[in-house]
């Protein structure tokens, strides 16, 4: 658990889940902001555009912006991306 200092920091450091919209379509061919995902911890529900995204690392953290747990992470490499969606229950989002 962060103290108010150290989750203040943290907070301060984030985006939007816009921040990571260039890639989030690269991966699934289509905007993903309006897709809904479910927090595996809380169960809120949020558009994936209003999560918070930390991108100061080599990917990007897509965290719940109602208790912070991560519900995405996203790494490019030179062979690919790895989506790890384990924070999510699921994702939900309109047919094309």
């Amino acid at each position: 658990m962060h103290d108010d200092d150290t989750q203040h920091m943290d907070t301060a450091l984030m985006l939007d889940g816009n921040a990571a919209a260039g890639e989030l379509e690269a991966i699934f061919g289509r905007d993903m902001t309006m897709a809904v995902a479910r927090c595996y911890e809380c169960a809120a529900d949020t558009m994936i555009g209003a999560l918070m995204a930390f991108t100061r690392g080599p990917g990007a953290v897509l965290c719940c912006p109602h208790c912070h747990t991560s519900v995405m992470r996203i790494v490019e490499t030179p062979n690919g991306y790895y989506v790890d969606v384990r924070g999510a229950a699921y994702m939900r989002f309109a047919r094309l």
